[in-house]
């Protein structure tokens, strides 16, 4: 299912995900039980299961709708009139790096889940790579139709700068300490790569 799209829960999906979050973030995805999940919501152990086949499937639901709320918010902000490309690729990391550390800095169960999914559900992590850079991609088309930009293959340079701002963008930011500090040394980053893209812009370069 596309993280672009965000199903409508019922109500004991929706039940479920609010008790499992508050277990998982604040004692720990591997101390968590299916049994304390169900307790929590007035539940057999077994109805639960009807719903979700394992505590894994619910983290990744829990994730995927963090994530899919993202890219949403992500659409939002660079779909704002009057940004220009370089604009909307700044305002596109400086939003992601604020979400991802106001979910994951100083919080040791967010990181502990966050690398759950992340091995256990590789294709995951893959699929909201991909949701990201579509939206990247999106960008920097409209950047060539503005003639901001001049980019031959968008999905390769959206891979790029996925890659560059890695540090700023992923749960890594756990390890990392000032906020101001990340969000100036990120603005350092996104200066250098505008002036290379700008400087093969100018010679004729893609």
């Amino acid at each position: 299912m596309p993280l672009t799209a965000l199903p409508p829960l019922d109500e004991p999906a929706r039940s479920i995900l609010a008790a499992a979050s508050k277990r998982f973030l604040h004692y720990g995805y591997g101390k968590t039980t299916m049994s304390e999940i169900a307790g929590d919501c007035n539940m057999s152990t077994g109805n639960l299961y009807r719903f979700f086949p394992s505590k894994l499937d619910i983290a990744e639901a829990f994730v995927r709708h963090l994530r899919g709320e993202q890219i949403l918010r992500l659409r939002e902000v660079v779909g704002r009139p009057g940004l220009s490309t370089p604009e909307k690729l700044r305002t596109f990391f400086k939003t992601k790096l604020k979400l991802v550390y106001d979910r994951f800095h100083d919080r040791p169960k967010a990181y502990e889940l966050s690398q759950e999914i992340l091995k256990e559900r590789p294709a995951f992590a893959d699929e909201w790579e991909s949701a990201e850079a579509l939206v990247l991609c999106e960008i920097l088309e409209g950047g060539e139709m503005t003639g901001d930009l001049a980019v031959c293959n968008r999905v390769r340079v959206a891979r790029i700068l996925q890659d560059a701002f890695f540090r700023f963008t992923s749960s890594a930011v756990y390890y990392e300490g000032d906020y101001d500090l990340l969000a100036g040394e990120l603005d350092d980053l996104m200066d250098l790569i505008l002036d290379g893209l700008a400087y093969r812009k100018s010679a004729g370069k893609t």
